[in-house]
């Protein structure tokens, strides 16, 4: 299919949050054409209304296009929360833009921003696995959906996993590319949060069968099954950027860029993949004056840096208009004009504009069009805000935000993301599934109202491994983490992997008993870089960079070498204050008991001779711990006789052991480098 010639200039309307009657929707059209534009995305479904008649599936209007009073902020709770529109109306609307050289592009969301799809057909949405009583269950109906009252992102996910689910999708978009003639259907696939999918059987043995990393690299095999049965039907597919996250895409899909992914738009960019710009720094128009306003748009760049030395694969721009609060179209006009003017005139004409004032000039002229046509925009004083003007424009879309009740919708959005956060961060760990299934329901749990009625048993310390990851991943997001180079966040995290598997191991089966040592890590003072970890421990003034060794290290000269100077380099970029202080480290690993057992090659007495020993204390008794892989309770009731002998470290330890020695701990600092010993 050849691609248009023309520059794409368009401006999206949501009419889930609001629904807005057809002549409204008329109006906006004759404005786009007045202002410039050839391109409406009709917004259609999301989770607060589903808009469009699908005749083989009548619920997603019956039910999915009815909602109750809506809280937004200080709007309107009940104005236009209902409608859907009939074919014949979305034919009418097609012929009425196609007049006035406009495409209409339709949107289907997918996977995500499902509820009200799923509350009218809820067998499309996830099962769910849980774990309780150490059995793995699965639940075949463990969510219930409406259509969403409140703004937000909400974790219903059309479920990836079962092929009822690609058939329905693929029949509701029969009858889209059917009404909808142009060249283009868009499928969202923004903000969707994998909560419901990580815990789907049908979605686990999907990852499993296509050989795919994550969830993230689901939603792109999903999207590339819609963007094959749509390219069968002669339509390019766009989505949101997000979608690159799971891995790039081909270059038939074209990109919406709204937020985030920057990297990889770029490098779909440059590898011929087009995209639409919709930066929320100058493209969001639903935002008030104060964070954009005309003079910005005039003043921005022309080219957005993520399309920089791929301009040519820069399709065109929109302009994106969400409509929480705005309930009618008064409200939408005063919002658009002058902006989706300013939009087009900089895309299209930037150079027939050099100075403010003559934009400002072409602006007042399309403006008193639009005013013929009954659409009242923005006030002059708004075009280019004064500070005083800005303050004032910033305080009044506060008060259209603010409402009784909104500070707990945003508060469980924010926790919300943070449970996406901390099942994120429990697969880049490698925690085992059956218990990481424990901790993330735990925390889940916080969320009644989209957790579920059935979730996983907590204990063996789940609950308090979700309670400390969480505050894990808010130190991350803002806190002490937030500057600490994601790769050695990551490493010194799977801490908790480390210790869960080491719990198995002794005792049979997967559990938590390190809380006590854990919260130096999720407070960022105990850092793995390469084999070792450091730990910045502060006593009565006296500085120390605690060296510790995790069971996992790997006792080769070279590689601790490498990770004591990554580590300086370390200190020396995040914690200057700290970059000449003295490693210390206090072990079994360093007592003088072993030195008789071992040879002089020994990795364990070069590790040894590379600290100067300052004391030695015939307590406690670590060895058991590390080395024959005891538990403290294990420790007080297995017998010296029964300790394992499977290494001849084990033989050596035991034959000491039960001879009477006692192998304690030794301090010592770090004097010479390890392979020089």
């Amino acid at each position: 299919m050849a691609e248009s010639p023309r520059p794409y200039l368009g401006f999206m309307l949501d009419v889930c949050r609001h629904y807005m009657p057809i002549e409204d929707i008329f109006k906006l059209i004759d404005a786009a054409a007045v202002c410039g534009l050839n391109t409406m995305h009709w917004h259609l479904t999301d989770d607060q209304g589903w808009r469009i008649e699908i005749k083989k599936y009548p619920a997603l209007t019956e039910i999915g296009s009815r909602r109750g009073n809506s809280l937004f902020g200080n709007v309107s709770e009940t104005e236009h929360n209902c409608g859907f529109y009939t074919q014949e109306q979305a034919r009418q609307v097609v012929a009425y833009a196609r007049e006035r050289g406009i495409d209409i592009v339709p949107e289907i969301e997918i996977p995500g921003h499902a509820s009200a799809i799923l509350a009218a057909y809820p067998q499309f949405g996830c099962r769910r696995e849980v774990f309780q009583k150490g059995v793995l269950r699965e639940i075949d109906m463990p969510y219930s959906y409406e259509v969403v009252t409140i703004p937000g992102i909400f974790p219903n996910l059309i479920c990836a996993g079962k092929e009822e689910s690609l058939r329905f999708l693929e029949d509701i978009l029969d009858e889209m590319a059917e009404l909808f003639p142009g060249p283009y259907v868009h499928i969202g696939g923004d903000e969707a949060v994998k909560l419901h999918w990580r815990r789907c059987p049908d979605c686990q043995r999907r990852i499993r069968e296509e050989g795919l990393a994550d969830e993230e690299a689901l939603q792109r095999w999903l999207v590339l099954q819609i963007g094959e049965y749509l390219g069968k039907k002669g339509k390019k597919v766009i989505v949101f950027n997000e979608c690159l996250s799971g891995g790039p895409l081909p270059e038939h899909f074209i990109v919406q860029h709204w937020l985030g992914n920057d990297l990889e738009t770029a490098a779909f960019m440059k590898n011929g993949g087009k995209v639409i710009r919709s930066d929320t720094s100058h493209y969001y128009f639903d935002y008030p004056y104060s964070i954009t306003d005309a003079f910005d748009i005039w003043s921005a760049p022309r080219i957005p840096h993520y399309a920089e030395g791929a301009e040519e694969n820069l399709l065109g721009m929109e302009c994106m208009l969400w409509t929480e609060r705005i309930p009618n179209l008064n409200r939408a006009a005063q919002l658009l004009f002058p902006r989706l003017t300013a939009a087009a005139l900089k895309a299209t004409r930037p150079e027939d504009y050099p100075s403010w004032e003559a934009f400002s000039a072409a602006l007042e002229e399309t403006q008193e069009k639009l005013t013929g046509l009954g659409l009242t925009g923005a006030p002059k004083e708004l075009w280019r805000l004064s500070p005083e003007n800005r303050e004032a424009d910033r305080l009044a879309d506060e008060q259209i935000r603010s409402a009784p009740g909104m500070e707990k919708v945003e508060r469980e959005e924010c926790r919300l993301l943070v449970q996406e956060a901390l099942e994120k961060l429990l697969h880049q760990i490698g925690m085992p599934r059956s218990f990481a299934l424990q901790v993330m329901d735990c925390a889940f749990q916080a969320l009644p109202g989209y957790c579920g009625a059935s979730y996983s048993d907590g204990g063996n310390g789940a609950e308090i491994l979700a309670e400390q990851l969480l505050t894990a991943v808010k130190n991350k997001e803002e806190g002490p983490w937030e500057a600490i180079p994601q790769e050695i966040w990551i490493d010194t995290m799977k801490c908790f992997t480390r210790f869960v598997n080491e719990h198995y191991r002794s005792l049979g089966y997967y559990g938590f008993d390190r809380a006590f040592w854990t919260t130096r890590q999720i407070g960022a003072r105990l850092f793995r870089i390469g084999q070792l970890e450091y730990e910045l421990w502060e006593e009565n003034g006296q500085r120390a960079i605690g060296l510790h060794i995790p069971s996992d290290t790997k006792m080769d000269m070279a590689l601790l070498d490498e990770s004591i100077e990554q580590a300086r380099e370390f200190l020396k970029t995040h914690f200057p204050d700290w970059a000449q202080v003295p490693m210390e480290c206090e072990s079994w690993l360093l007592s003088p008991a072993l030195i008789p057992m071992l040879p002089a090659s020994s990795n364990i007495l070069r590790f040894q001779r590379a600290f100067d020993i300052t004391s030695v204390a015939p307590e406690p008794m670590d060895v058991l711990e590390w080395v024959f892989r005891l538990t403290e309770a294990q420790q007080k009731t297995t017998p010296l006789e029964d300790l394992a002998e499977d290494t001849s470290l084990q033989r050596s330890l035991k034959a000491f052991l039960l001879s009477g020695g006692k192998v304690g701990v030794a301090k010592g600092k770090l004097a010479r480098r390890f392979s020089e010993t």
